[in-house]
């Protein structure tokens, strides 16, 4: 888990601090046929460093215990969970990704403890793996829909000539030259292609200028370069071509009329869409879930 992920949760996770009384034992709710004691409620408070047991304070954290219990009782009928041990790996892999040092500096400039970005964990785990079970094919997006929101958000389309390619690098010395034309004699196919540029990384004899393009309209390319794209077939590497001390192929990996910038942006644009239709359907399945569970609140 990135550093950023662990800002996210001490953003979400902070509480207000204050003065902390004793919580007397009893039960603090029912949800459906699990019993939340006030025990539970005050080991939570504690360990997420809450130093008030005032009603409103008590309500905030039961809260969260309460919507723990109803993904873990949902989770359960689901077939899933998660123990103890996971969190462990997973807070084990958290420092080492993060430094020791980064995590706990972080932790005294905001407060927060282990504890609270645990219990985070146990949250998003079992939300994610839940939507990812209801989710699973209701999300349908078609072509018509994506060209829909690339009109209304971005203007007409426009007819080109395209080529769908991959920019390589290298210096301009037969050494060079000779290592590229070895390495892609052999590729039928785009996947083949990325593993002999790999190849080609790791042994140093790519330049950084080496990039995927995308849809490219081939009459924005010079003449020489326009006029072998076309006469090239697709899965086919074009050049060298030679510009001082380096010298630059093409990968053709496909040719299409459309719009350059509507196929460069389609994925893009197939997320989004597809993040709206999932939140709206889990955003009705947990509103769901808690109106139809049985939650009793007793302090």
């Amino acid at each position: 888990m990135k550093l950023k992920t662990l800002f996210l949760f001490f953003s979400i996770l902070i509480s207000p601090l204050c003065s902390y009384s004793n919580v007397d034992e009893g039960i603090a709710a029912i949800v459906n046929d699990e019993v939340v004691f006030l025990s539970d409620l005050k080991k939570h408070m504690k360990k997420s460093g809450a130093l008030s047991a005032s009603k409103e304070t008590q309500k905030k954290y039961l809260k969260e215990l309460t919507d723990l219990k109803l993904l873990e009782l949902q989770g359960k009928r689901m077939g899933v969970s998660i123990t103890e041990e996971q969190l462990d790996k997973i807070e084990k892999n958290f420092i080492e990704k993060n430094t020791k040092e980064k995590v706990e500096s972080e932790l005294k400039r905001t407060g927060i403890n282990l504890y609270r970005i645990r219990f985070g964990w146990k949250n998003q785990y079992l939300q994610e793996s839940i939507s990812a079970m209801i989710l699973k094919g209701k999300i349908v997006i078609s072509d018509l829909e994506v060209k829909e929101f690339y009109l209304k958000n971005y203007g007409k389309l426009k007819e080109q000539e395209l080529a769908d390619i991959f920019l390589v690098v290298v210096n301009n010395n037969e050494s060079s030259r000779n290592k590229v034309a070895e390495l892609v004699k052999e590729v039928k196919n785009s996947k083949e292609f990325y593993e002999s540029i790999s190849k080609l990384k790791d042994s140093g004899q790519l330049l950084p200028e080496s990039m995927n393009l995308g849809f490219v309209a081939i009459d924005d390319l010079s003449i020489e370069i326009s006029e072998a794209i076309r006469a090239s077939l697709s899965n086919s590497l074009i050049g060298p071509f030679n510009e001082g001390d380096k010298a630059k192929y093409f990968y053709v990996k496909n040719k299409v009329n459309g719009d350059s910038e509507f196929l460069n942006l389609k994925d893009e644009i197939t997320k989004s869409i597809a993040s709206k239709k999932e939140f709206k359907i889990l955003d009705k399945w947990f509103q769901d879930l808690r109106e139809n569970a049985y939650v009793s609140i007793r302090i």
